[in-house]
């Protein structure tokens, strides 16, 4: 089997155009999984009743379900029940007018939430009692000592876990592509629709993803660098 340079060529080319879809894939689940994973970390944290063991079941339950069978699930129930939801709503919108991109974009931020809270829960418990102690000693109420000392030492030693969710989010954003949704994947095997030259397309798409990967995780390095040299300086 060869290797066509000039079909590879296409077919990265054709895996760029499309890669702000994955960039919308990526870094939007990031930051709601990240708002939502530190929200429910406290939650279980500070064992706040009926809504801690709730969350706690519900991740636990979540986890347990392949990412290719939710995405699935939510895309069947879009098609199933959004035209009859718009309606007794009196919207004037209906299935064809809303982007399948948002469908793969809520499968994706559930996942990142679920592994981002078991990430930040951890990193709670890395911090010592006496933090808290400290805080609550000088009148800082538990929400202030939260805010001012505990959060700030929490992140940092959160980063490495976190920016291994993040490239798990890179890698999963392919799966959308069973919905239909075009990103860098579907996108790198497009020319091969004439060409057959779908090894090239798969191998482009490789490339692709491994030097977005590299970019994040460069970037990523850098931060907890600083994390780290901030949290030392607080302690």
């Amino acid at each position: 089997m060869g290797f066509n340079f000039i079909y590879f060529y296409d077919s990265v080319r054709s895996g760029i155009e499309y890669l702000p879809n994955t960039f919308e894939l990526t870094f939007i689940p990031i930051l709601v999984g990240l708002c939502l994973g530190i929200l429910i970390a406290v939650i279980r944290v500070y064992r706040i009743p009926f809504f801690a063991p709730l969350l706690a079941f519900l991740i636990t339950l979540y986890q347990g379900i392949p990412l290719v069978v939710a995405l699935m699930i939510y895309h069947l129930l879009f098609m199933a029940t959004f035209n009859n939801f718009a309606a007794v709503l009196h919207l004037s919108i209906s299935m064809a007018d809303i982007n399948t991109i948002w469908i793969g974009i809520f499968a994706l931020s559930l996942h990142a939430t679920c592994y981002m809270e078991e990430s930040i829960k951890g990193a709670f418990f890395s911090v010592d009692q006496g933090q808290y102690e400290a805080g609550y000693s000088v009148g800082l109420t538990r929400l202030q000592t939260l805010r001012r000392i505990i959060i700030p030492q929490v992140i940092p030693v959160a980063l490495p876990m976190l920016t291994n969710n993040i490239v798990g989010t890179i890698k999963g954003s392919s799966i959308v592509m069973v919905i239909g949704i075009t990103e860098v994947l579907a996108g790198s095997v497009i020319p091969a629709s004439k060409t057959y030259a779908f090894f090239e397309g798969y191998i482009a798409a490789a490339l692709i993803y491994w030097i977005f990967t590299i970019l994040v995780e460069k970037f990523a390095r850098r931060i907890e660098k600083r994390g780290d040299k901030y949290r030392r300086n607080l302690v």
